[in-house]
């Protein structure tokens, strides 16, 4: 396992899925922890081939020798550097690295540690001068200087937020979620492994950002204190807001979009029904939720929007009565036309069989 290399698919070599003694080797360097059955990781092991492939491209200047971790027993000795020394700087760590990889540059080592991160954190940050692959559309960075602890920096990523007033802290509508998000304001939903990421939305484009990955915050739950439990926690708690559990028509739109964190539990995943719940992600639901309570603005919207029922059903009985009203006048004006039709040509019939008799009435049948 040692000597297994975690750039198998560079320079011209097609990529092949992980391996199961990988997958659980990776597991276990990076939740020791973890009771989560290996199958549960799915999604997420492909999330860490697709990391690892970009981080050497372009290949005209990214390569495997432009990393100090060359097999996934490098990724775990840094990933136990990282973990035990996380309170302490970056300078720091990057110093008791060199012990580790001796006779390789700094720069190696930094941007193994970067790409540690994008792995084992979900946190795509890096060093000032420093870049691991190229810089990926809509994919939010984080610089992580050298005076910044790994603590400190996801303290960071994901501060407190205290933007709540007591009028912004009420019930959330049990309707808040994608499913409604995307047919009623037709949000489209781009899935990210980029926790900076998670929850981020562009008005212009329409498009949600969610982390997927709710196996790899349970791992950290259990395993891990570099990411704040009660953030982890809180991430979790996001995803069972947006995706309630015993919904079906949330279950068959993850199963089409082919994720299986839905099956995935975590302690009791009781769905939160107050903004003042959310202490780190509060600013960007409270944005979401704006977006959510627009007015609808496309008769389909307004087909899908139930959350009044009562404004719902005001709504289409008034359309339906203004469509059988229009209906009506349509058929009344074409049968009066059709009437005007007939009592026309039954006058000409009777003027014509008047003609017809020998004394015809000369007022009616002069030519």
């Amino acid at each position: 396992m040692a000597d297994f290399p975690i750039f198998p698919f560079h320079n011209g070599q097609e990529q092949q899925p992980l391996g199961c003694k990988v997958q659980h080797y990776i597991k276990n360097a990076f939740w020791p922890q973890s009771k989560s059955s290996i199958t549960e990781y799915g999604p997420y092991f492909k999330y860490l081939e697709w990391a690892i492939s970009v981080s050497t491209w372009p290949e005209d200047i990214f390569d495997r020798d432009s990393f100090a971790v060359k097999t996934y027993s490098d990724l775990s000795r840094i990933v136990s550097c990282m973990r035990l020394n996380s309170d302490c700087d970056r300078a720091s760590v990057l110093e008791k690295l060199r012990d580790e990889f001796p006779r390789l540059s700094d720069d190696k080592i930094s941007r193994s540690m970067d790409l540690t991160l994008r792995l084992w954190l979900c946190i795509y940050a890096r060093s000032k001068d420093l870049r691991v692959g190229a810089s990926l559309a809509n994919m939010t960075e984080i610089e992580w200087q050298d005076s910044t602890s790994l603590k400190r920096l996801a303290q960071d990523c994901f501060p407190v937020y205290s933007g709540l007033v007591p009028s912004q802290i009420g019930n959330i509508d049990p309707a808040f979620t994608v499913q409604n998000l995307r047919k009623l304001c037709r949000i489209k939903v781009h899935w990210t492994g980029n926790l900076l990421d998670h929850l981020s939305y562009d008005s212009s484009t329409k498009i949600l950002r969610l982390f997927p990955h709710k196996i790899f915050l349970i791992s950290h739950w259990e395993s891990c204190e570099v990411l704040p439990r009660a953030f982890v926690s809180e991430t979790i708690q996001t995803l069972d807001l947006l995706f309630p559990i015993g919904e079906e028509d949330t279950a068959k739109y993850l199963k089409q979009e082919g994720q299986t964190f839905y099956r995935t539990s975590f302690r009791n995943p009781i769905r939160a029904t107050d903004f003042g719940e959310f202490r780190y992600w509060g600013k960007r639901l409270e944005e979401l939720y704006d977006v959510f309570n627009q007015q609808p603005k496309t008769v389909l919207q307004m087909w899908y929007d139930r959350r009044n029922p009562l404004q719902w059903w005001t709504f289409w009985l008034a359309a339906l009565i203004v469509l059988l009203t229009f209906t009506f006048g349509i058929i009344s004006s074409y049968t009066g036309f059709q009437q005007m039709v007939i009592a026309e040509r039954a006058y000409r019939l009777s003027i014509w069989q008047a003609c017809s008799q020998p004394n015809p009435p000369a007022e009616f049948c002069n030519t």
